[in-house]
């Protein structure tokens, strides 16, 4: 048998000091390094060609040239020439026969880029400039849609039977569709369970925001799993408690405060801006919903006359405006607003800035997951303070909560 050749170490290191020299670099298509794992390569073929041979040396079996394949590496790209042999049945595994990139770290680092809203030209740029490794924009669209199934999965997962707060809220984006581009809105369900942990159960595309798609929303996380929601936090659309009450009776709901500030100083003169938030502030400050509602009528007294329509406001919400004013501020900070959720949106819009009109649904839907996974850190952590927050929900809800 003819002997095996070991890796020239020798050979290796004055090629590599010699493309060094020359200016070449460590990696890319004539790099430093892109010939060392070719030379590796094709010592693992070598060793995998003659333990084949060996066993199927009594069929009369023997080598039979070699073919020549382009694999793309996190180095650059690389020439091998893996081994036949005369009947056929040699299958090299150190790179499969149909395998045609040995970097799985590439399509790793394809869908970061993706994630962060890098477009798929930039991308194929990138990778070329960095590593040598021609990618196009089509391919590395194929690539990004390979983590569909995994979409399909988590928007179908299994849900805890209780959370302690849901925040509700939409964020819009422009798509294409029927030639034409519409506005979407993407309705995100961002919950928080019994352990504090905030977590997305949800994103939903459809039309323009409303209630009754909110409702087929809530049926859906229902159905997987969500028996109990203790607080719901919402903005002032119209027909959420309705919707909301039809499907979870038991649940508080809150309407984001921060939201309703907002649209109260909407028609407000620039020069009482100033003043009137700080009014609002005292009273949506108050420790109860009592001395609050006698805050409001003195700011109605004050600014009454001249803005009539905000104490008005207030007042027809106030039901759901005043739940939070029930419970310890430890409770009340993080139920007052849906600040939680929008602060989510932020990071969203920060990644889809760039990015214009959407091809489709799918193609938002895939940028969205893709955004969500790689900004985990941002978003999904335990919320302030809840040891003293778990306290006051077993106390206050002691026959709905569970204990572990």
């Amino acid at each position: 048998m003819k002997k095996k050749k070991s890796f020239d170490y020798e050979s290796f290191e004055k090629e590599a000091i010699k493309k060094l020299r020359s200016g070449k670099g460590l990696v890319g298509e004539e790099g430093a390094l892109t010939g060392l794992i070719g030379r590796i390569l094709k010592a693992a073929y070598e060793e995998e060609i003659d333990d084949h041979i060996t066993k199927t040396k009594g069929s009369n079996n023997r080598r039979n040239g070699s073919t020549k394949k382009r694999l793309k590496s996190g180095l650059g790209e690389i020439v091998v020439d893996p081994p036949r042999d005369r009947q056929g049945t040699f299958t090299p595994q150190i790179v499969k026969k149909w395998e045609r990139n040995i970097a799985p770290e590439l399509e790793r680092q394809i869908l970061s880029l993706y994630a962060i809203g890098t477009s798929t030209r930039d991308i194929s740029e990138h990778m070329n400039q960095m590593y040598g490794v021609k990618y196009s924009p089509s391919f590395i669209s194929g690539v990004t849609d390979r983590i569909i199934d995994e979409v399909e999965l988590w928007k179908s997962r299994p849900l805890d039977d209780i959370y302690a707060i849901i925040y509700l809220d939409a964020i819009h984006f422009k798509v294409r569709e029927n030639r034409k581009v519409v506005t979407k809105a993407v309705y995100t369900v961002f919950g928080v369970d019994m352990e504090g942990q905030r977590d997305v159960l949800g994103l939903y595309i459809g039309e323009s925001e409303g209630a009754r798609h909110w409702g087929q929303i809530l049926e859906n996380i229902r159905e997987r799993g969500v028996v109990d929601v203790l607080f719901f936090c919402v903005d002032g659309l119209s027909g959420f408690t309705n919707v909301i009450e039809q499907i979870y009776p038991s649940s508080l709901i809150q309407r984001c405060i921060v939201h309703m500030v907002r649209t109260s100083v909407k028609h407000v003169s620039w020069k009482d801006l100033r003043a009137v938030c700080k009014d609002l502030k005292t009273m949506y400050s108050k420790d109860s919903s009592d001395s609050a509602l006698e805050e409001l009528d003195r700011f109605d007294e004050k600014w009454g006359d001249k803005y009539p329509e905000i104490a008005k406001k207030w007042k027809a919400s106030w039901i759901e405006l005043s739940v939070s004013f029930d419970y310890p501020k430890e409770l009340r900070r993080v139920i007052y607003t849906t600040n939680t959720v929008e602060s989510l949106h932020r990071i969203m819009r920060k990644t889809t800035k760039t990015k214009g009109a959407f091809v489709n649904d799918q193609a938002l839907e895939k940028q969205l997951f893709l955004t969500l996974q790689h900004s985990k850190k941002s978003w999904q952590r335990k919320t302030r303070g809840w040891p003293q927050i778990i306290r006051v929900l077993k106390r206050e809800f002691p026959e709905r909560i569970k204990e572990v």
